[in-house]
């Protein structure tokens, strides 16, 4: 038989897809482990006509090895051509009848995902019900491209014309096993109309599996077409300026011709150029007449254009039935054994093989149906129920039901109030209330059943401990085991190990309350090794500066503790001074201890004259006329003395030898005596 598919332009995607298709449909057995070569089970039909059960199916002539009897799959191969003629074949009537025997019998799923251990003991068949399965070989095609083929089922009740989709799912993933099996049936009493209404419902259904599909060949279609829409309005666009703009070039001749007659002088010149324009007025209307038939061609050139791509694009289904099958399937009572760690139980279900339909798993209690989503549980007398028909101890899952129950068998967790049974709780040492397993530990200290509401664990260690053996830390917030906390030696409030500090000075252990921090060091310090700057104090300004011994000294005139910032150092011996002990010299400048100034003078100014002027350094007695000198152990004060010009005190440092101030002396001080 010739085949009605153009082949001229398949692809190996497409060659594949529908080679699957079509085997899979006849219940070939395919493994396709290896993506380039595909080992196949051929069905009867196809190995009837490929002389072979079993073949190496190849794709592209390149894979097949010399001498393998690979068979190459291609538009004129004898494989393909055996796949066209089975797809093109009149469909063909199957029976076939599903039993508990051909199907494998599954409990309820939601028995499977329960806590129950579930086992099928029997099955007894007590009814059979018939359905027509309709087979279609589904082509979406359009001009432009090779179709793509797909193979549909739909099951339809005969009598109520109702889809029976679970049943073609389970008879289509049966259907390798169920061909290589001897299960027809003999025909069933189906009327013509009913037949005729049946093979309505699975078209209709087939419609509606192809729609995803044929959107999806739409919407490239559609993309594909606006594409080429879009490049042919462009260029017939471009061809339609091109002869716009031959009617502007026209019309800017005849206005060149007007304006060179404005402009000529001779009235010959004037008439040569109104004949120019007249010529090239009617060459004007001519091409008028010749553009406007040129843009019409266009238009209808660019019409056809548009509708042929449209054309190319559209989609045509094309739906064939192949085959019916016609499927007894039974019906009957499935015998179950339930069990748990605490009962065992024997119920009876009406089961559908065919589409794992379940009738009759209920609550023993209410009559719920079980199957909706609520995990079934198995009471201690055996009775199926569920919730919230159900009491279940959290812990090891006892469970009555509620015509079983008794209160006093039960106890509620005080930290989840779920039910424990009588062998399960535990009785917290501190509250004294019930508690289930989850919810409580043993106190790692004095070993006693505690709740999670009367202890918790270490943060530092984590391990779990009584509120007994915990302690609060005000400063972290949390609780802490004795292990990880520590006592103020001042105030003794406890606090963790990261919120407890030593004294720098001492070693003492102390808290955030009973703590310092020096305001130059850093060093964290107790009161009592702490000094307040004095004159920090009095110019309080909200932040209280606090120093450790090494930053904060007494005056070594007065008794005042000073700080780094408000102190200096003594111009003469060792030690500070504040700032009530320490002034000015009057004459040099220079600080000194208040005890050693003398009427606003320090011993080097006093005693002026006093240094011989060959011990005055020679660099200094260079610049003037004369000098005068005192000195005392840190100092040397010398007056230098010019004929014309200010005078000059100069301060020379002893210990480092070197000239460090150098100022006027001041006329109103000299006439007042201040120097001598």
């Amino acid at each position: 038989m010739e085949s009605e598919v153009d082949t001229s332009i398949l692809n190996s995607v497409n060659i594949k897809r529908f080679t699957k298709s079509v085997l899979e449909g006849y219940g070939a057995e395919i493994n396709r482990s290896n993506s380039a070569k595909w080992e196949v089970t051929f069905p009867g039909e196809l190995s009837r006509q490929l002389d072979r059960d079993h073949g190496t199916l190849v794709f592209d002539a390149t894979d097949r090895e010399l001498g393998s009897g690979d068979l190459l799959v291609q538009p004129g191969t004898t494989v393909f051509s055996a796949l066209l003629n089975l797809v093109q074949q009149p469909g063909s009537v199957g029976r076939l009848r599903l039993t508990e025997d051909t199907l494998q019998v599954n409990p309820p799923t939601v028995l499977q995902e329960s806590n129950l251990a579930v086992e099928v003991t029997d099955f007894s068949e007590r009814t059979s019900d018939v359905a027509l399965a309709f087979h279609f070989r589904v082509q979406f095609e359009t001009p432009s491209s090779f179709h793509s083929e797909e193979m549909f089922s739909a099951t339809v009740d005969p009598v109520t014309q109702t889809r029976l989709p679970e049943l073609t799912k389970r008879l289509v993933s049966h259907l390798p096993q169920l061909l290589q099996q001897n299960n027809e049936h003999p025909p069933h009493d189906v009327s013509a109309t009913q037949v005729q209404q049946a093979f309505e419902e699975a078209q209709k259904a087939v419609i509606d599996q192809s729609r995803p599909i044929i959107s999806d060949l739409r919407e490239d279609a559609d993309e594909s077409a606006s594409e080429r829409i879009q490049e042919i309005t462009e260029w017939y666009d471009q061809r339609r300026s091109e002869l716009d703009q031959q009617l502007t070039d026209q019309r800017q001749e005849i206005q060149k011709w007007k304006n060179k007659r404005r402009k000529a002088r001779k009235d010959s010149t004037r008439r040569k150029y109104v004949k120019n324009r007249k010529e090239a007025e009617q060459e004007l209307t001519q091409l008028q007449r010749k553009i406007e038939e040129k843009k019409e061609e266009l238009d209808a050139e660019e019409s056809t254009e548009i509708d042929e791509v449209i054309d190319r694009n559209e989609i045509d289904v094309d739906v064939s039935l192949i085959g019916v099958t016609e499927v007894a399937y039974v019906r009957g009572i499935l015998e179950l054994e339930l069990g748990s760690n605490h009962a065992n139980a024997t119920i009876d279900l009406s089961y559908l093989p065919a589409t794992d339909a379940f009738q009759g798993l209920d609550c023993g209690v209410c009559s719920r149906d079980l199957t909706e989503g609520v995990l079934p549980k198995l009471c201690a007398n055996g009775h199926l129920i569920g919730n919230p028909c159900a009491t279940s101890c959290r812990s090891c899952g006892l469970t009555y039901c509620e015509d079983c129950y008794g209160a006093e068998q039960w106890m509620s967790c005080v930290v989840c109030w779920e039910d424990i049974c009588q062998e399960c709780y535990q009785t917290c040492a501190s509250c004294g209330t019930a508690v289930c397993t989850d919810h409580s530990e043993f106190c790692d200290i004095c070993e006693s059943i505690t709740c999670h509401l009367c202890g918790e664990e270490c943060t530092t260690c984590s391990t779990f401990h009584c509120d007994s053996h915990l302690m609060h830390c005000s400063d972290c917030d949390n609780h802490h085991c004795d292990a990880h906390t520590r006592r103020c030696s001042v105030c003794e409030s406890p606090r963790c190990e990261t919120d407890i500090e030593q004294c720098s000075a001492c070693d003492d252990l102390i808290c955030s309350d009973h703590s310092v921090v020096c305001t130059t060091c850093g060093e964290t310090l107790c009161h009592e090794h702490t000094e307040v700057c004095a004159t920090c104090a009095e110019r309080q300004d909200g932040e209280e500066k606090i120093f450790c011994r090494t930053h904060a000294i007494q005056c070594s005139v007065g008794e005042e503790i000073v700080c780094s910032t408000h102190r200096v150092s003594r111009t003469l011996g060792t030690g500070h001074l504040c700032q009530n002990h320490h002034d000015t010299c009057d004459t040099c400048d220079i600080v000194y201890s208040t005890p050693v100034l003398n009427d606003g003078q320090c011993t080097a100014c006093r005693s002026l004259g006093d240094v011989a002027q060959t011990q005055v350094p020679t660099e200094i007695t260079s610049d003037f006329r004369s000098v005068e000198a005192g000195s005392n152990d840190a100092y040397m004060v010398v007056l230098g003395k010019r004929l014309l010009g200010r005078n000059k005190i100069i301060i020379y440092d002893m210990e480092a030898e070197q000239e460090v101030d150098r100022h006027s002396a001041g006329m109103l001080k000299q006439l007042m005596g201040a120097y001598k």
